[in-house]
């Protein structure tokens, strides 16, 4: 996504967002409409664009992470909510759970999800506006309507390597459906701890829904 769906850096992934949130959506795992509608056509300048628009959001008010959070958290959001298709990828973490899901309880889900890995994300990069990120390798769009875009974000801690899943819908966007950093899949990370999240609540969606948490869930998976 993001094109398309991107936190204390000292252990493998401090909270596996924030790592990959800084990568990701410096990106990530996503724009302002006027950038993202020229980018369209080209998933390598959606993530592209995508990243300069939240480094720029990171820079601007990262600062108030702590006096005003949910203004900063809204912020990023705009900017990945064109790029990432967060319906999807819930659905996606939900695995086969989600067929015994009523609608009602998918988009609790993917409202929860979502607000959970924005604000995990926003609150990992918040120190890091001084990113150097760029896409590897950036090609033509590709005739295919499924593409992965590669990317490197430098920062103080060091390089972080992402690869971005996209894939073009009905009326020609690219959307963020998953992101690996550094070899970590993060849709199979959610996916494996709802898995194990609907098994220690013995199959009750909703207090598995009500209690969920990316931040928790991702750096209890990585560690």
């Amino acid at each position: 996504m993001s094109a398309l769906f991107m936190t204390n850096q000292t252990g493998v992934f401090q909270s596996a967002i924030a790592r990959g949130a800084r990568a990701l959506l410096a990106t990530v795992l996503l724009c302002s409409l006027a950038p993202f509608a020229s980018a369209a056509e080209n998933p390598y300048a959606t993530i592209e664009n995508v990243s300069n628009q939240l480094l720029g959001v990171i820079r601007s008010e990262g600062q108030q992470v702590s006096s005003n959070p949910q203004g900063y958290y809204a912020s990023v959001d705009r900017v990945l909510a064109p790029v990432v298709d967060f319906d999807f990828i819930a659905r996606g973490v939900m695995g086969s759970y989600a067929k015994q899901a009523t609608p009602a309880q998918r988009a609790k889900f993917s409202s929860t999800f979502r607000r959970d890995l924005v604000a995990t994300f926003a609150r990992g990069v918040a120190t890091f506006g001084n990113m150097d990120v760029k896409v590897v390798n950036p090609g033509s769009t590709p005739s295919g309507n499924r593409v992965n875009v590669l990317q490197e974000v430098r920062s103080p801690e060091g390089l972080t390597k992402v690869s971005y899943t996209l894939v073009r819908n009905k009326s020609g966007q690219w959307k963020l459906i998953n992101v690996i950093l550094n070899g970590v899949n993060l849709g199979k990370t959610f996916r494996g701890q709802f898995s194990q999240a609907m098994q220690a609540n013995g199959g009750d969606i909703d207090r598995v829904i009500a209690s969920w948490s990316a931040a928790d869930k991702v750096a209890d998976g990585a560690r």
